[in-house]
């Protein structure tokens, strides 16, 4: 169903590897899973890590250039614009439901991410985002110009930056 707008492009590839994230960052993610699972019983997974420019380009038309019927998927136009090109953002859903988990999944979500100090997209005021957990607070919401900067200079600049290393 493409709403008026031409389907999307093939999709560029997906990363769901925890390798690429900041140390600090993927222990926490590992912690926060382990507790939706242990504690709740439930079954999440990481449906993106770390996500190239190509990548965001492709979600950041969905709405706007092409549809599928999701509608606008991203506000974050370029890779500079979000946490997951920096190491420093994943999304979760569930293995078995995927997309369409129960409410209850996305709140558990929400307590584990905020138990291991990360911050959740379900808490955003204007664009909700459950599948969203991103390093911090108090990092901001999205990336200042600084962290493309600092990116340049070497990930681990960033990372350290952040207080993620």
């Amino acid at each position: 169903m493409s709403h008026g707008l031409p389907d999307a492009p093939d999709e560029p590839d997906v990363n769901r590897s925890l390798d690429c994230l900041a140390p600090l960052f993927r222990v926490r993610v590992l912690a926060m899973l382990g507790q939706m699972r242990n504690d709740e019983g439930l079954d999440p997974i990481i449906s993106e890590s770390c996500r190239t420019d190509e990548r965001q380009a492709w979600l950041f038309g969905f709405g706007r250039e092409w549809d599928d019927g999701r509608g606008v998927v991203t506000h974050a136009a370029t890779g500079n614009h979000g946490w997951h090109k920096f190491g420093l953002a994943v999304d979760v859903i569930s293995q078995d439901d995927q997309w369409d988990a129960p409410a209850s999944f996305w709140r558990a979500l929400g307590v584990a991410a905020r138990a291991q100090g990360l911050a959740w997209g379900g808490d955003w005021p204007k664009f909700k985002d459950l599948p969203h957990v991103q390093f911090g607070p108090p990092m901001r919401q999205a990336p200042s110009s600084r962290a493309a900067e600092l990116w340049a200079q070497g990930r681990e600049v960033l990372w350290r930056e952040v207080g993620a290393l």
